[in-house]
């Protein structure tokens, strides 16, 4: 679904005039929704309040995070908790012997020496 299309359907919802840049702003955490699109937004989306926006109310846990799922360990919801997070896991990356540069030189000559007649 595209912003201009879900800007159309909350408007059916509505009778407002939201359009896809404000829908965007939502989104990105620029702007807040009103008590009139959250009530539409969640109809919409048949999704409660406090799942749709979160991100918005400042919650410090979603209700997602809070679901008891293990698939959803964090709700990123802007750019810079994403470049965080990735940083996060590269720096816990352990290297093992068999990831190492120095193993996929290995590897490489392996790989030639089977390739020879």
């Amino acid at each position: 679904m595209t912003l201009e299309e879900a800007a159309d359907a909350l408007n059916s919802i509505t009778g407002g005039a939201a359009d896809a840049s404000l829908v965007s702003a939502w989104e990105s955490g620029r702007r807040r929704t009103g008590k009139r699109n959250r009530a539409g937004l969640c109809e919409f989306y048949r999704e409660r309040p406090e799942v749709l926006f979160a991100h918005q109310d400042g919650a410090a846990t979603s209700v997602l995070e809070t679901s008891g799922t293990a698939v959803v360990v964090k709700v990123l919801t802007r750019w810079t908790d994403l470049v965080e997070a990735m940083v996060d896991v590269v720096g816990g990356v352990r290297v093992s012997s068999w990831s190492s540069p120095a193993a996929a030189v290995g590897r490489r000559r392996i790989w030639r020496r089977s390739r020879r007649p």
